[in-house]
């Protein structure tokens, strides 16, 4: 598979059982249906998978890319209640989802974030 974003090879990367690919190049992660949500859950999970830094300009790039599994046009998507800044890409066909480098790491945060709150709140 290669990279949506700069077309590098992507690599393996796994944590607790979860398989993910991460660019070999700009270290985009791409998520095949749910694992984004699993990962995030679980502890340690954004540290030892989202090992690159976010670009300056990453939240301004405007782009159109394509998925690597099912090759349709991706749709720009934003965390519900979330940071502003975090877009990240999305298939519509087979679910899977393309995270630049920090990406996730501010993802799991923000999720770890919203699970605090629940439980502050007795909903979780």
């Amino acid at each position: 598979m290669n990279c949506p974003k700069c077309r590098a090879a992507m690599a393996k990367v796994a944590f607790e059982g979860v398989e993910v690919d991460r660019c070999t190049l700009c270290d985009g992660i791409w998520f095949d249906a749910l694992e984004k949500e699993q990962l995030r859950d679980t502890p340690g999970a954004a540290d030892e998978i989202d090992v690159g830094r976010t670009p300056a300009d990453a939240s301004s790039d405007k782009r159109h890319l394509m998925c690597p599994v099912c090759k349709t046009l991706m749709i720009p998507m934003t965390v519900h209640g979330g940071l502003p800044g975090l877009v990240y890409e999305s298939c519509t066909v087979c679910y899977g989802a393309f995270m630049d480098a920090g990406e996730f790491r501010e993802f799991a945060k923000e999720g770890s974030f919203a699970q605090t709150l629940k439980g502050l709140i007795g909903l979780a």
